[in-house]
């Protein structure tokens, strides 16, 4: 590329390893970025005319670039100074782990799992501690059905409440943000992936390092693109034309916490038939179909450079109360004192649970994001093809060893995403799954033979068939 500046377009974005977070958009010094949507789905920064900068400030802080700096070396800086500090080999740096859920107005009937994250979201405006939260909800277009918007009511942060299963990307209010002359703190609430960008961003650019105080994150396995979306809608009898947003978490007081409705609702305002989560197909998340391809190459399971962490208790003394339980993993003194605070004041519902039964909780996404890894990593390597450099190294025996799931899944990610949008505005998508029939079919010979070779063991299936596993831990006859 001689004569060609280096930069997260033809890096990056190239090798098809963009989350999509647009913090590069945000803080690129010529403006000669912007975040447009993909053949493929996704959102993706866009050079407006070509790059002749000397700045390699995009790459700096792409979570997706190589860095002489990971999450361990962020983690130790950031959080060392926090009294009271443990470290655990999977979650890392914390200071206490808690189990439980939000006693405030309607936050955990309105929230993902038990409604902590709207609940700390909220303390913080209460408090004082920040005057605005930045957190994903309702978009404005059906272009963008979701967004990060700028908060600062709790009521706002009411409304935001709830997991969103789609791409956003921060470009708007991290603009904002570095534009704010008023000294304003900020809390921001977003996927892992995420928060290790604006760690890196934060190092590069002191006003964001000054007006961000805290950041939160969620858990994640994998997020897939818009397609998966629109595939949801139409299982749910609403047409992509038609479609408004995704309700992706509504609860149930006939199922259990894991069996929650996905629900379309039309641009009139009217809704699709409410899809349980158990009987919508488990192969679409377990063999990547639409999977952002960044998720493949990721090493953190437990948000490790966020201040605190919020995830779903799937573990089997929590799962059957269909209003759902959090987990929460504090790594600062001013984290951990909220929400000691909210405890003995009651608006929470929380006590101390081990650090290892939190791993527990998360045993599939571990045994993906670190096992399988180094069997991805691997296969990338044996094709000669260039990856951002992980914690986790490549391991020859893993791959031999899943060497048919890694075809299989990297097939149907790349040719489920090349066939949808030919299909997706038509009203039946029975020509997508025709053109899909030969990778189902090899789904189903790979499943046979895993279980003939008896080969097919519990982590793999907490891995692969999360929900599937799960709903054998607590029996199918408590579901429903």
């Amino acid at each position: 590329m001689k004569g060609t500046k280096m930069n997260v377009t033809n890096i990056v974005t190239k090798h098809d390893y963009c989350i999509g977070c647009g913090i590069c958009v945000a803080i690129c010094p010529k403006d000669n970025l912007f975040m447009s949507w993909s053949e493929q789905g996704e959102l993706v920064p866009t050079p407006k005319t070509t790059c002749n900068n000397k700045c390699s400030l995009c790459l700096d802080i792409c979570p997706f670039n190589n860095h002489e700096i990971n999450q361990d070396d962020i983690a130790k800086d950031v959080f060392t100074n926090n009294s009271n500090l443990n470290y655990h080999s999977e979650i890392g740096y914390y200071i206490s782990s808690y189990v439980g859920y939000s006693n405030r107005n309607s936050q955990r009937i309105k929230g993902a799992s038990g409604g902590m994250a709207t609940w700390f979201l909220e303390s913080l405006l209460q408090e004082g501690i920040v005057d605005y939260v930045i957190a994903v909800g309702n978009g404005q277009t059906q272009d963008r059905m979701f967004e990060f918007k700028i908060l600062n009511t709790p009521e706002e942060v009411q409304a935001c409440s709830s997991s969103k299963y789609y791409p956003v990307d921060l470009y708007q209010v991290i603009n904002n943000v570095i534009k704010d002359k008023t000294d304003k703190k900020y809390a921001i609430i977003a996927l892992p992936c995420v928060v290790y960008g604006m760690r890196l961003a934060m190092r590069k650019i002191p006003c964001l390092r000054h007006r961000i105080k805290i950041l939160a994150s969620i858990t994640c396995g994998q997020l897939q693109n818009r397609f998966y979306t629109e595939l949801l809608a139409i299982e749910s009898g609403v047409p992509v034309k038609e479609l408004l947003r995704m309700d992706f978490r509504r609860k149930s007081d006939k199922e259990n916490a894991i069996n929650y409705r996905q629900v379309a609702i039309r641009l009139d305002g009217s809704e699709g038939v409410p899809q349980e989560n158990l009987k919508l197909p488990i192969h679409l998340w377990t063999y990547k179909y639409f999977t952002q391809n960044a998720c493949n190459f990721c090493d953190d399971i437990f948000r490790e450079t966020a201040d605190i962490t919020f995830m779903d208790a799937w573990l089997p003394e929590y799962i059957n109360d269909y209003r759902g339980t959090s987990l929460v993993v504090t790594r600062t003194d001013l984290a951990d004192e909220l929400v000691k605070k909210g405890m003995d004041g009651g608006t929470c519902r929380i006590q101390h649970i081990p650090a290892d039964k939190v791993a527990a909780s998360q045993k599939g996404v571990i045994y993906k994001k670190r096992h399988l890894l180094a069997g991805r990593l691997h296969y990338t390597e044996k094709y000669g093809l260039w990856y951002p450099q992980k914690r986790v190294k490549p391991n020859p025996r893993i791959y031999q060893k899943n060497k048919k799931f890694f075809e299989l899944t990297t097939s149907i990610q790349v040719k489920s995403k090349e066939i949808w949008p030919k299909y997706r505005l038509e009203q039946s998508i029975s020509g997508f799954w025709k053109e899909m029939e030969s990778l189902e079919k090899q789904i189903k010979k790979y499943e046979r033979i895993m279980q003939a070779n008896n080969i097919m063991s519990f982590m793999f299936k907490a891995a692969t068939h999360p929900r599937e596993t799960i709903t054998k831990l607590i029996g199918r006859d408590k579901i429903g």
